[in-house]
Formats: structure tokens, C-alpha cells, sequence
């Protein structure tokens, strides 16, 4: 008799544990939708540890957890292990599927956004000193626009010719080229 109190014990126990990581799962997601990047801790080189692949694990752990203590008489310990292969089954299905692909994309823009460094570029949209224009550059035969900003105290009109100097968050830093 006390070995079976002593069980619903740690079924509820477990079932509380299990709520709580669902919780953290789906508030860690919701803050990932709303702020984006802000909980992006290293996910450039670990891209495992992205919080899309946390908040997916402890949602789908936390919550199969609990399903599972509530819908099932199994041991509480068989129910930790099926919600842990199901967790980390969906998890390397989100990251192979979506996380990785998506990195892997960010990161060819990147390169290929710096690859434009010391080249030059048409202003369309008039750069204010402090504010954005927008530039049009040529790369790999297409012509692609992009966001512009100057470090200079003047004003570039449409028309003139940039240098680009930087590439910063996906913004282009370019200067006055002379012979715009």
C-alpha cells in the first residue's frame, strides 16, 4: 500500500515536471517568434542549440510527457524514455528539415553580401546622413537591391555612385565614390 502511494507521488510529480518543461517550451518559442535573434546565443556555429531546436525539444518532451502520465498506466520511467526518443525525433526532423536549411541559406547570403565589399553600387533611393537609402548593384549577372546607409555627415543623391565599404546586419556601409 505505501509503494503505491509512494507511485502516484512520483506520477505527479513527473506530471508537474513534464507541464513545467511544455511551458518553458512554448514561452521559449513564443519569445523566439516575437524577438527573434535577441535568444540566438551561438547558434551560428551549433546550430542544434538554435532556441527554435530548445523550445521544439521541451515542448514536445514536456508535453508527451504528460500526455502519457495522463492517458497511460505505464511506469514513470518508460514514459521519460518514449518522450525522450519522441523529442529528439521530432527536434532532428525540425533541424534537418528546417533549421539547417534555413542556416545554410543565411549564410550564402552572407558571404555573397560580402563579397561585394570594394565594389560599386547605383543610389535609387537618396541616403541622409544617420538614415537609409537603398542601393542597386550587379552581382553574378543579376541585379539585386539592397539597403544603404553612409558613415559620412552628407547626403548622397539618386543617381550618384557608391563604393561599398561594409556589409552590417545585411545594411551596406558605402561611401561617395567621386565620379558618381
Amino acid at each position: 500500500m505505501e509503494a503505491a502511494v509512494e507511485d502516484c507521488e512520483v506520477i505527479r510529480e513527473m506530471d508537474t515536471v513534464y507541464w513545467i518543461l511544455f511551458a518553458i517550451g512554448v514561452i521559449l518559442a513564443v519569445l523566439t517568434i516575437l524577438f527573434g535573434d535577441i535568444f540566438d546565443i551561438g547558434s551560428d556555429h551549433l546550430p542544434f542549440l538554435s532556441p527554435t531546436v530548445l523550445a521544439s525539444f521541451l515542448t514536445v518532451f514536456g508535453g508527451s510527457g504528460a500526455f502519457l502520465t495522463i492517458s497511460s498506466n505505464l511506469p514513470p520511467l518508460f514514459i521519460a524514455a518514449i518522450s525522450l526518443v519522441v523529442a529528439l525525433a521530432l527536434t532532428a526532423v525540425i533541424l534537418y528539415a528546417v533549421i539547417l536549411p534555413l542556416h545554410r541559406a543565411q549564410q550564402s547570403a552572407a558571404f555573397s553580401s560580402k563579397d561585394m565589399i570594394g565594389k560599386t553600387a547605383e543610389v535609387i533611393t537618396p541616403i541622409e546622413p544617420g538614415k537609409r537609402g537603398e542601393i542597386i548593384y550587379e552581382q553574378g549577372g543579376s541585379r539585386l537591391s539592397a539597403p544603404a546607409k553612409t558613415l559620412q555627415n552628407e547626403r548622397i543623391e539618386q543617381g550618384e555612385t557608391v563604393w561599398i565599404m561594409d556589409v552590417v546586419s545585411g545594411t551596406f556601409i558605402v561611401e561617395k565614390s567621386g565620379n558618381g
